[in-house]
C-alpha cells in the first residue's frame, strides 16, 4: 500500500509541475499601451518589493551591475517598451534591437524572465516612475 501512495503522490506532483510549466510558457501578448496617469502609491509599494525579490541582484538605480542602472528609464523608454521587457522579457531579447544591443553591452548577459503578472510588470513600472528624477 505505501508502494501504491508514493507512486500516486509522484505523480500527482508530477503532473502539477508539468501544468505549471505549461501554464508559465504560454505565450504572452506584447503591450501596445499603458495608460499613464498620477503615480500611484499603493502599486509603487508593490513595485518596490518586485524590485528588491527580482531585479536588485542584476540592477541598481545608480550604479551599474550586471544590467544597466534603472534610475531614469523612464525618462529614456517609453512605458509599454518598459512593460513588454519586464513582461515579455524572452520575446523582447530575441526581437527587439535595442534590447539586443544592452545584452551585448552588458558581457552578453541575457535577462532572466523574471515570470511577472502584467499587473506585477504595471506595479514595477510604476515604482520606477516614482524613482526618476
Amino acid at each position: 500500500m505505501t508502494n501504491k501512495f508514493l507512486v500516486g503522490a509522484l505523480s500527482l506532483i508530477g503532473f502539477l509541475l508539468i501544468s505549471m510549466n505549461a501554464v508559465a510558457v504560454q505565450p504572452k501578448e506584447m503591450i501596445t499601451k499603458v495608460e499613464m496617469g498620477p503615480i500611484n502609491p499603493q502599486m509603487v509599494n508593490a513595485g518596490k518589493g518586485l524590485f528588491t525579490s527580482k531585479c536588485a541582484m542584476c540592477h541598481d538605480l545608480d550604479q551599474k551591475k550586471v544590467g544597466p542602472t534603472l534610475r531614469n528609464v523612464t525618462k529614456e523608454r517609453k512605458p509599454d517598451y518598459i512593460m513588454n521587457v519586464i513582461y515579455n522579457t524572452t520575446k523582447m531579447q530575441k526581437n527587439d534591437p535595442t534590447f539586443k544591443a544592452l545584452v551585448v553591452k552588458f558581457k552578453n548577459v541575457p535577462m532572466p524572465d523574471p515570470n511577472l503578472s502584467e499587473a506585477q510588470a504595471r506595479s514595477l513600472l510604476e515604482y520606477l516612475r516614482s524613482v526618476a528624477k
